[in-house]
């Protein structure tokens, strides 16, 4: 019997690790496309804008996490 609930229990925790990456997933493009629009009147492209939309995106996951 304990071994059944731990396959089950692991089979549940496989199954909310898939709709965790689904939600990930969904929220890297909304964050993305938010710091786009966010960084639309900066003057900076290629690497630079690269480095500073990660600095950006870095920052705020950092807010949201509370640290």
């Amino acid at each position: 019997m304990k071994s059944q609930l731990n396959l089950n229990n692991m089979s549940k925790m496989a199954e909310l690790d898939l709709i965790a990456q689904g939600v990930a997933d969904h929220m890297k493009e909304i964050i993305e496309d938010s710091v786009d629009w966010q960084l639309a009147d900066q003057p900076l492209d290629g690497d630079e804008y690269m480095e500073m939309k990660e600095y950006v995106i870095n920052l705020a996951l950092n807010k949201l996490l509370g640290n």
